[in-house]
């Protein structure tokens, strides 16, 4: 499941419906992110949504360490208590952990390889 060097990554999109809860959800996550070693890497409340993300007003990339610590850390209780206010305060969610770039990768394409 980890690739050396290869960082895990929760991908995100939503609607949010309930700003205030959503808010709620905010000020508790950011700072448990933090002490599972992860941080917001991307967030637009913008987004361009296709295929069946249109209506989405909120888009979040988080970086983890590693694949392992992205899933270890959405299958821990605490993530599975605080994304019940995440999941009350929005609609159409989508939500994808994904693994990065090995290093190797990574070098092999700064190489145009």
């Amino acid at each position: 499941m980890d690739k050396k060097g290869a960082k895990g990554y929760w991908i995100s999109t939503a609607k949010i419906i309930n700003q205030e809860l959503f808010d709620e959800y905010v000020n508790q996550v950011g700072p448990w992110l933090k002490n599972v070693g992860g941080e917001v890497f991307a967030k637009d409340k913008e987004p361009i949504g296709k295929e069946r993300t249109e209506d989405s007003n909120l888009a979040v990339i988080c970086e983890f360490p590693s694949m392992r610590a992205a899933v270890q850390a959405y299958e821990s209780k605490e993530y599975a208590e605080l994304s019940k206010l995440r999941k009350k305060a929005t609609e159409n969610s989508t939500f994808t952990i994904m693994e990065g770039l090995d290093e190797a990768a990574k070098l092999r394409r700064a190489m145009g390889k």
